[in-house]
């Protein structure tokens, strides 16, 4: 058997920053996965659109590399595409449907290789950041987080996160887990170094907070 010849289609290009693009392009209905870029490192993916009627899906990579300059190599686990593309467009043009698409998947990829690639478009997802907290809203059994001036922060349970996504007011911030020391016995819980990665220091109360885990994403109960 032979293997499929890569396929040709049109995309967009959005630049973030520096070397870092959005590409969206039209998905088909083989759903190929992205695997990898045939120039350039691919951060993260996500496809938009699906069972929306009247919406054509999209494909939507985030990916760090140099001005694709026309066209771009996306590897799939189904066969190659080439995508064409225009010159990059703001990143700020990217609609609200896909900016709550790659919300998730942005979040899910931080990672202290590519917070410098990744954190620019966190900018741009605050809306996003707020709807996922709302849609993830912390139920009865979630943990309770209660934050310090001196950079920690009281986290109950045994979960340790890598990335805190924290909101005061309409704006949101972003602080890794430097450390963590986890006390067990009758109320188990972590009490977190913070250090911060993205965002303005908070200038009012902390309203809303995502923990981001290699067990994915979890809404929180902010305490005073």
């Amino acid at each position: 058997m032979t293997e499929p010849s890569a396929q040709r289609v049109d995309g967009h290009l959005f630049a973030v920053g520096e070397g870092v693009f959005v590409v969206r392009y039209p998905l088909s209905t083989a759903l190929p996965i992205p695997l990898g870029l045939g120039a350039g490192e691919l951060l993260t993916w996500a496809f938009c659109g699906l069972g929306r009627p009247g919406t054509e899906p999209m494909a939507l990579l985030v990916l760090s590399a140099h001005d694709p300059g026309g066209s771009l190599t996306v590897a799939t686990h189904f066969h190659d595409l080439i995508v064409s593309v225009p010159p990059p467009r703001p990143a700020a043009e990217l609609d609200p449907a896909e900016r709550s698409t790659l919300c998730p998947a942005v979040l899910g990829a931080l990672t202290p290789a590519t917070y410098g690639a990744l954190t620019p478009l966190l900018a741009l997802l605050g809306p996003a950041l707020s709807a996922l907290a709302e849609s993830r809203e912390a139920s009865a059994g979630a943990p309770d987080l209660a934050l310090a001036g001196s950079g920690e922060a009281t986290l109950t349970g045994s979960r340790v996160p890598s990335v805190l996504m924290l909101r005061s007011g309409a704006r949101w911030r972003c602080a890794r887990v430097a450390r963590a020391r986890l006390r067990f016995g009758a109320a188990p819980h972590a009490v977190l170094t913070l250090d911060p990665v993205w965002g303005e220091p908070a200038t009012g109360t902390t309203d809303a907070a995502l923990l981001v885990g290699s067990d994915g994403i979890t809404a929180v109960r902010v305490r005073p």
